[in-house]
């Protein structure tokens, strides 16, 4: 970003979004209302409806950009490591990096809408790509075992990365052990 980007104000919607992500962290997914994220966005209620139908759409809109900044992270911190193995520890990194400020662990339950949920399967999917590719080239190499079954195995690494996240949400103090341990975890599972 350049310093003139940096120094245009947000947008409305921009400011909309950073508001919901900052709810988010503190208050959690399912407290959060309209009047709580025009307040701290500091716009009207109904600039709020001028951009988004409901509740549920702005936070669908938040996590989805929430979670696209988050894979541009791990992209650019994939691109640095060397080896399968080097990819899995800096996924494990990212996880705990990012746990650790989101301010408490995302859950998202029965009650979300199908706008939301969508947004984080989303996510999931695109992580598990991301594994899989990993899992292949690894394989390819001779970094993992040949027995590893992508699809199931794919599933598996990314709880254990939700996991990561988790524990460092929790215990942000902790995140660098936390990610020393789960890269630890995943090496053991695929060599």
């Amino acid at each position: 970003m350049t310093q003139a980007q940096d120094s245009q104000p947000a947008t409305t919607d921009d400011r909309i979004i950073n508001a919901t992500i900052s709810l988010i962290g503190s208050d959690g997914l399912g407290a959060i209302t309209m009047s709580q994220v025009a307040e701290h966005a500091g716009v009207a209620r109904q600039t709020l409806y001028n951009h988004y139908s409901d509740i549920d759409s702005i936070v669908a809109a938040a996590v989805d950009r929430h979670n696209n900044e988050s894979l541009a992270l791990l992209t650019s911190a994939l691109s640095v490591a060397q080896t399968p193995t080097e990819k899995l520890e800096q996924m494990a990194r990212h996880f705990a990096m990012v746990g650790a400020h989101a301010g408490q662990a995302l859950e998202v339950g029965s009650g979300t809408s199908s706008e939301v949920r969508h947004a984080v399967d989303k996510y999931k999917h695109a992580i598990e790509r991301i594994i899989q590719d990993i899992i292949e080239e690894g394989q390819q190499t001779g970094d993992f075992r040949p027995d590893v079954a992508m699809d199931t195995d794919a599933v598996l690494i990314r709880s254990i990365l939700n996991g990561i996240y988790e524990l460092a949400a929790a215990a942000p103090e902790k995140a660098s052990d936390i990610a020393a341990s789960g890269a630890r975890m995943l090496r053991a599972a695929l060599h």
